[in-house]
């Protein structure tokens, strides 16, 4: 009867230490992956989601491309909506099968929506026919593309190059659907054929693609101080 107990007493000793054992094993590794994951998602400047060499495209109902976007790398940060694209290249496309072809060093979308994006460094947009042939291109420091409005803006200075004519000025809206492209203020146009080159200058200046014409526009508006307070918007997302 004694050796029983004693044998009863032993096995549940055992049982007893295995529960503990696992147990404290069990304990450790949630304190451990808590501590972890708590840190992980705890600092808004480092980012815990990205994809290198990424590519990605948005299609119509009838399964044509709208736009296409790829980069060296897309970072999404923790407390935070936003994403940050390396090195992007987008391309608005059109119903007629010429598009934009954008590209700058550095690209943020306050909301992962892909509604408004806010590109900096050497930002280029080129508009191509449906020949691939270069119809114009903008250069500028930064700029607001809106994907789905097919709208570009910038408040910054601007150069702009057609076929036959470089355009500078500070600001610009371009309007992909409705093919023009406005400077804001302080627009000077040189215009070169074979024979000989002229100079127009004025405070808004219009581009229209379709007739590859430009035009001087004495419209007063707002529309750089809007721009500036929608890019200071975009930023504050960014903290």
């Amino acid at each position: 009867m004694q050796n029983n107990y004693v044998n009863i007493v032993v096995k549940n000793k055992y049982t007893f230490i295995i529960i503990i054992f696992l147990s404290l094993i069990l304990l450790v590794e949630f304190t451990l992956n808590n501590a972890l994951v708590t840190e992980y998602n705890q600092d808004p400047k480092i980012t815990n989601h990205y994809l290198n060499d990424f590519s990605m495209t948005e299609t119509n109902k009838s399964g044509a491309i709208n736009w296409s976007l790829k980069g060296d790398r897309l970072e999404k940060y923790p407390k935070s909506e936003r994403s940050e694209v390396f090195s992007p290249n987008m391309r608005i496309y059109s119903i007629d099968s010429s598009f934009w072809d954008i590209k700058s060093e550095h690209a943020l979308d306050p909301d992962s929506l892909f509604e408004s994006i806010y590109l900096t460094g050497e930002v280029v947009f080129t508009k191509m026919d449906i020949n691939n042939n270069n119809e114009v291109m903008i250069e500028t420091s930064s700029a607001i593309i809106y994907p789905n409005r097919e709208v570009v803006e910038t408040e910054k200075y601007a150069k702009i190059t057609t076929p036959n004519s470089v355009t500078t000025g500070n600001g610009v809206i371009a309007n992909i659907k409705k093919g023009s492209v406005e400077i804001l203020s302080n627009a000077k146009r040189i215009s070169f054929t074979d024979e000989k080159s002229e100079q127009i200058s004025g405070e808004r200046m219009i581009y229209n693609l379709s007739k590859k014409t430009w035009t001087v526009s004495k419209k007063n508006s707002n529309d750089k101080k809007n721009i500036t307070d929608r890019v200071k918007t975009i930023l504050r997302t960014k903290k």
